[in-house]
């Protein structure tokens, strides 16, 4: 009898198909589920008592900004720490691949501008031995990994390489440059990626460039992308991540429909969320997805329905970009510069004339629903610290952009503020999103945001608060959301699913002892310059397994790194060949 590497006894087994649970033992051998049933009678070098606890499919976060972190953080927290064994990297259309040599400095400006993620940590991390995509990810696999990585071809880097910075951003390509392109994209598949991503908002996207432009693919020649749409379905391989819809009304759901007509492959539309000052939002973003089914078009969308906060000083936040008004702000470089076009009265009047509510929504919300969250203890807001802007301002009898730009002014643009909650908390509306067929949780932007926001505690508070508090969601359709569901949209073959044969990707959590810090994030200063970020930590999960090794037990890391490079398996019959299961469908 064959000795296995691990046996996990007693286990509430959910096993991410929506099967229902059970209690069972789990054997892993060579980083891959070799046994399930009850009492497995197998020797083991190492026994796991699992009994209380669930045990469930490591989550797969479609849709993260990881691709510098890796580089100093192997585990790439704090998603890994709430349970996470796979993240997808290169969304939005942004990486740093493929890459000229002359443009790298650019391509980590935008990077810093797009995500916040800071620039001294890339260039004291980044090793920048690649250019082209198959150098990229030769690079990524030389990398020790706690955690597996699956990468996009960024759709700004490929037009940036192919047709230059200034003609990426002014005008269509050419006949011989799309062809480039198209070659670029069949090589990058052929090296592993697992699709292409792009965003497509045209002047409206919050990231905007570090010259305050749109990035090249919002304001792109959109027939570019639908002839690279046409790589895919040549393929049958690969999926499409495309940011075109922004709260309110603005966006290009047309551009997902069209992209996937022409690849026949799932397309990963941004973004769904529940907001209580738009009620109907999320409801027609459902019943667009329904309308798309029953179309064939495999489009899906993901789902930002977490508890998520920010927590910011105006030096770092920049997630209000495509508002004029703050694009301003945004614009004066430095702490010196905010703090004086906060005392400058012109700015001051056009503030109060500007300021529309309305348009705070995808930055968090209002101004009024702002929380002044930390000054220093001489500053005369001090008194006000935890009370909303708009408490602040009633009080003063002042108008609230005064009462903002006065808290930037006295501060010297270090006072720290809080949003209430980014969306809805009504797990009503929330549950109606996750409970779509066509949804996909995530949106954690791990690796992004690092100064003012932590998302990759997504999967926890979705178990917390859907499952376990409301019961809006049952446990195994949560996990096969979180899991299964990612792992078939993306091609990975034998993940996303606790079955004999699968990789032994897993987390085992205690489900009442499940929690985080609600109140605030924690500070750590772990980047490679000394630099600093937020981070959120997990509470309740007991061990984190990747490819059948453990990387955390009680939320200390381990130290192994058994994570791999994953890339999208192509199929002849479409993604459900590669495993048998099917995809979730809306019925016609």
């Amino acid at each position: 009898m064959s000795q296995l590497d691990t046996v996990i006894k007693n286990a509430c087994l959910v096993d991410g198909t929506g099967a229902p649970r059970r209690t069972s033992d789990i054997g892993i051998r060579d980083g891959v589920i070799a046994a399930i049933g009850t009492q497995l009678s197998q020797p083991a070098k190492q026994e796991i008592d699992a009994d209380g606890k669930i045990v469930a499919p490591g989550v797969i976060d479609p849709h993260t900004h990881y691709d510098a972190q890796v580089h100093w953080d192997p585990y790439c927290t704090n998603s890994s720490l709430h349970g996470n064994t796979t993240v997808v990297v290169g969304n939005c259309g942004f990486g740093f691949s493929p890459c000229r040599s002359n443009d790298r400095d650019r391509y980590m400006a935008m990077m810093e501008n797009t995500e916040q993620v800071p620039i001294g940590a890339m260039r004291t991390a980044l090793g920048w031995d690649w250019q082209t995509f198959p150098e990229w990810m030769a690079h990524m696999r030389t990398l020790p990994k706690g955690i597996n990585m699956a990468s996009y071809l960024p759709l700004n880097s490929l037009m940036i390489y192919v047709m230059g910075h200034a003609a990426a951003k002014t005008r269509g390509a050419t006949p011989a440059e799309r062809a480039q392109m198209r070659d670029l994209l069949h090589e990058a598949m052929d090296a592993g990626a697992v699709g292409f991503a792009l965003s497509h908002l045209d002047d409206y996207n919050s990231h905007r460039d570090c010259d305050g432009s749109p990035m090249p693919t919002d304001s792109m020649v959109i027939d570019d992308a639908f002839y690279l749409a046409e790589v895919l379905a040549e393929r049958q391989q690969g999926a499409i991540q495309c940011l075109c819809e922004l709260p309110g009304g603005i966006g290009n759901r047309a551009t997902a429909e069209t992209l996937a007509q022409i690849s026949q492959r799932p397309v990963l539309h941004n973004v769904v969320a529940a907001f209580d000052a738009m009620p109907e939002y999320h409801a027609d973003v459902l019943a667009w997805l329904d309308g798309c089914a029953v179309q064939g078009l495999q489009v899906y969308s993901q789902a930002f329905a977490f508890r998520a906060w920010n927590e910011f000083n105006v030096v770092d936040f920049n997630a209000w970009g495509n508002i004029p008004l703050f694009q301003t702000l945004d614009l004066a470089t430095d702490a010196a510069a905010k703090t004086t076009l906060a005392k400058n009265g012109s700015y001051r009047q056009r503030a109060r004339e500007e300021y529309d509510p309305a348009a705070m929504v995808g930055a968090g919300g209002t101004l009024e629903s702002f929380i002044l969250h930390r000054v220093e203890a001489t500053n005369p807001f001090e008194r006000w610290c935890g009370q909303p802007l708009g408490d602040i301002a009633q009080a003063l009898e002042r108008p609230i952009t005064d009462v903002f730009l006065d808290i930037i002014a006295t501060t010297q643009a270090s006072a720290e503020f809080r949003t209430t909650d980014a969306t809805s908390t009504d797990p009503h509306k929330v549950s109606a999103i996750l409970s779509h067929p066509r949804t996909v949780p995530g949106t954690s932007d791990g690796g992004a945001h690092v100064k003012f926001h932590s998302g990759g505690q997504y999967a926890s508070d979705n178990l917390m608060w859907m499952v376990r508090d409301t019961g809006s969601l049952t446990l195994e359709n949560m996990h096969q959301k979180l899991s299964q569901l990612p792992a078939r949209l993306l091609g990975f073959e034998r993940r996303g699913a606790l079955l004999e044969g699968y990789a032994a990707d897993l987390y085992i959590y205690d489900l009442d002892a499940l929690d985080y810090n609600h109140g605030c994030y924690d500070v750590v200063h772990d980047l490679p310059d000394g630099d600093w970020r937020r981070v959120c930590r997990a509470r309740g999960i007991e061990w984190v397994v990747c490819n059948g090794e453990p990387i955390f037990h009680a939320g200390e890391c381990t130290g192994a790194l058994p994570g791999r490079m994953l890339h999208s398996a192509q199929a002849e019959q479409g993604a459900t060949a590669t495993t048998g299961i099917p995809l979730p469908q809306v019925s016609a």
